[in-house]
């Protein structure tokens, strides 16, 4: 059923993929967008977007006003200058959280975790009962987010969902690295033996609307490929659409603490500046990390069938579609 739908962060790649799919549902779209530049982007698409940050109570109170379903996408692994990921996710958290007494008819409150709240567990298997453990900030910023939000919900009723999401991939997003794999330079961290969970964004589309759907019977879901592979597996199929080098992963090497402290180093010299530093210790742990989500939940509960179940599929539509 059409009805009234508030986004955060409507800007993201995430965002604006999920936007033109609830336009062609026949839904009613307002978004959220830092700027102007931003906001013209989802404007463009056909939905309103509203301007500002979520600390401007009378732009949330706009957005939410009569809304049948929030997504809560806006946050990230870290920001520009002092945006650290504590800022980014949970304190924006918290000022949305601060307004939601005002949705009486809110049918769900979808919020876009991360699998980066488990941490590094060696490629285990992880249902949506295991405890989380997250080794990086963005990964404690994005528990914090959940914790929060299942604390306002107790207190509410609201009806949360919260959903784990595989780092995502497809046509455009920065997680493939065509171009770098194309110039034949692709170095990266680790030793690609590790599984980092993955999702193609019509997937991740169709997940987080079918955790929207008012039947949902738990507060927690796993959002990932069915068949997950390894990173040498994922870069070296994106390699092969095209036409590029295999990257070298240089972890065995290079020794962490050698990494660690150029990381340290880096992050601490651009965050001087309006940069969003992309060489940090967060991003050196989440890339050599190795998990693995099972998602029957989704399937079993929520009828989810994947286009793209293994990553190898749905790189080669990617870049056929870039």
């Amino acid at each position: 059923m059409a009805g009234h739908v508030f986004v955060t962060g409507a800007n993201g790649r995430i965002g604006q993929h999920l936007i033109r799919r609830l336009l062609a549902d026949g839904h009613q779209v307002v978004g959220t967008a830092r700027t102007e530049k931003k906001a013209a982007l989802v404007r463009a698409l056909g939905a309103t977007c509203l301007v500002g940050e979520l600390s401007q109570p009378s732009m949330v109170d706009e957005g939410i006003e009569g809304a049948s379903v929030i997504y809560h996408l806006a946050g990230g692994v870290r920001g520009p200058g002092t945006a650290t990921p504590d800022r980014v996710n949970r304190q924006s958290t918290l000022y949305l959280i601060d307004r939601l007494q005002d949705c009486p008819n809110l049918d769900a409150l979808v919020f876009t975790s991360s699998c980066a709240v488990h941490g590094d567990r060696s490629g285990l298997w992880l249902d949506e009962a295991m405890p989380a453990h997250p080794h990086t900030r963005y990964g404690k910023a994005k528990l914090d987010s959940e914790n929060a939000l299942l604390t306002a919900a107790q207190a509410s009723d609201l009806p949360l969902r919260i959903v784990r999401l595989a780092a995502v991939y497809g046509p455009g997003f920065p997680f493939l690295m065509e171009d770098w794999i194309r110039s034949g330079q692709a170095k990266l961290p680790g030793e690609g033996r590790n599984y980092v969970p993955t999702i193609h964004i019509d997937d991740a589309v169709e997940g987080l609307i079918r955790c929207a759907d008012p039947s949902a019977q738990h507060d927690f879901y796993n959002l990932a490929d069915v068949e997950p592979v390894t990173l040498a597996e994922f870069y070296g199929a994106v390699a092969r659409a095209t036409g590029g080098n295999t990257p070298k992963f240089w972890s065995t090497w290079v020794p962490s603490y050698i990494q660690f402290g150029l990381a340290r180093w880096n992050e601490k010299i651009q965050s001087r500046f309006p940069l969003t530093p992309r060489f940090t210790p967060d991003n050196l742990r989440l890339f050599t990390a190795s998990c693995r989500l099972q998602v029957d939940r989704m399937e079993r509960e929520r009828g989810m069938v994947w286009k793209y179940p293994r990553a190898i599929e749905g790189i080669m539509k990617s870049i056929s579609e870039g």
